[in-house]
């Protein structure tokens, strides 16, 4: 078989695995679209029409094409540019999308001051005295997302309260966050240069999490943003292994793990990434004493940045931050009512239902070509397959230690970048037509998602 027809096979495939799902989502058949889970919470069925969402969403989608058009020309984008018009389209999909709703923009309001869907700004709106509220945090009557949280989603919140008020402030949060989120294309950008260098593969990485349904259909919640501190904790924690100036990224490491948990424990298990690569850095390494001795100048700076900052803002506002992740842990273990199996099963494909689906055959193929490419001895597959392969482990630890049980379509979101950058390396691989194709699939299962299944309800 020539090069030309295993590409056109392989494009194929993709496409009949997109299509097929999208006609499953269409259909609401139940498996194939993921919503099987008997014992636990599945989304909702519902129809915004589909061909009104489609047109809502065309335009943004034309707009990545033509970034994805123009990069093949002979003078393409500056790369800034490029980003920027993928951020842009990122936003448009969001806002766009909930027009399709009959509740239209005003949706994002309803979510935000929803107790149910969110309660961080219900939160917000309660609080008196903020220095005060938080140095008692742990002790704090919240809602049902606040009482397992840090205090970062309500204080964000309260910023917009005190400053527009309770409709204006919550609408203007919402789209805030959800332009936060939009920035996590360009942070894709940025972190899939750990695995390449190639220009096209990492602009194609940005723009597959451009059209990740799973950033469209949540917004406006955190969930959305957190991919960016995940993202910006590996990326610090890698290089500062890896970068002969050591110092600054293990600090940028250190800020980013208080940033992250700050706003969201979920994030710790970021850490799972940082402790597969230092085992396989001091294997690369040959168990060196250098090795060894960078790995723990790295670990010692970024623990004491993460550490420092808390202990200033404990000097300045009494907030106790282990007082607060053990309140978090005892309220998780309360209303954990979700059995152990049949989650390992269920979780992963929950998941891939945020990446909407064409992710899975991509990453079949990169795997196969990833195998061939590492058994000849090419240095850049070799790296690209160390990190593939911790990132991987890294959501496989997460699934199987039940860390994280249901819902992973949101609870999992910030993990998607370990499987976007993968995936996107080898779909950059593909000629334009081909790629455009499986873009257009793509856009199509995010338009069935958000027509056909309701993910937030306020």
């Amino acid at each position: 078989m020539s090069v030309l027809d295993r590409t056109a096979l392989r494009a194929g495939i993709i496409l009949a695995v997109g299509f097929l799902f999208a006609l499953a989502v269409t259909r609401q058949w139940n498996l194939l679209a993921g919503n099987f889970e008997p014992t636990s919470w599945i989304w909702t069925w519902r129809d915004l029409g589909i061909l009104k969402t489609a047109a809502l969403c065309l335009p943004p989608f034309l707009l990545i094409c033509w970034v994805l058009w123009r990069d093949e020309r002979a003078v393409p984008l500056k790369l800034w540019t490029a980003l920027a018009l993928l951020v842009l389209s990122n936003y448009l999909l969001q806002l766009l999308s909930t027009l399709a709703d009959p509740r239209g923009i005003g949706l994002v309001q309803q979510i935000v001051n929803s107790p149910v869907a969110t309660s961080y700004f219900t939160d917000a709106a309660a609080i008196q005295r903020p220095l005060e509220w938080l140095s008692h945090f742990q002790d704090q009557n919240l809602g049902l997302h606040s009482v397992t949280h840090p205090p970062g989603p309500i204080l964000f919140y309260y910023a917009f309260f005190k400053l527009f008020g309770v409709k204006s402030g919550a609408f203007i949060g919402g789209c805030v966050v959800g332009l936060l989120a939009s920035l996590g294309v360009a942070m894709m950008y940025a972190f899939t240069g750990l695995w390449t260098n190639d220009r096209r593969a990492r602009l194609t990485s940005s723009a597959f999490y451009a059209i990740l349904p799973a950033i469209t259909l949540f917004f406006p919640e955190f969930d959305q943003v957190y991919p960016i501190l995940s993202m910006l904790l590996i990326l610090c924690g890698v290089n500062a292994l890896n970068a002969r100036a050591f110092a600054k990224y293990a600090a940028c490491t250190g800020a980013a793990f208080f940033a992250a948990t700050f706003f969201a424990y979920n994030l710790l298990t970021c850490g799972i990434f940082l402790l597969y690569f230092g085992l396989y850095y001091l294997q690369s390494g040959k168990w060196s004493r250098s090795a060894w001795e960078r790995l723990l100048q790295v670990s010692a700076t970024a623990c004491g940045v993460c550490v420092g900052l808390y202990l200033a803002l404990w000097l300045a506002t009494g907030y106790d931050p282990l007082a607060t992740f053990q309140h978090a842990l005892v309220s998780q273990a309360k209303m954990q009512t979700r059995p152990y199996l049949p989650f390992p099963l269920w979780d992963p494909y929950d998941f891939f239902v945020g990446t909407g689906i064409t992710a899975l055959p991509l990453l079949v193929f990169y795997l196969k070509r990833l195998w061939d490419e590492s058994r000849s001895g090419q240095s850049d597959s070799q790296r690209q397959a160390a990190l593939t392969v911790v990132a991987l482990a890294t959501i496989l630890t997460v699934d199987l230690s039940g860390l994280l049980r249901g819902e992973s379509t949101r609870v999992w979101l910030f993990l998607q970048p370990l499987v976007v950058a993968p995936v996107a390396i080898e779909l950059s691989r593909f000629p334009l037509n081909w790629r455009l194709a499986i873009f257009s699939v793509q856009w199509w299962i995010l338009v069935c998602l958000r027509a056909r299944m309701s993910f937030i309800n306020p």
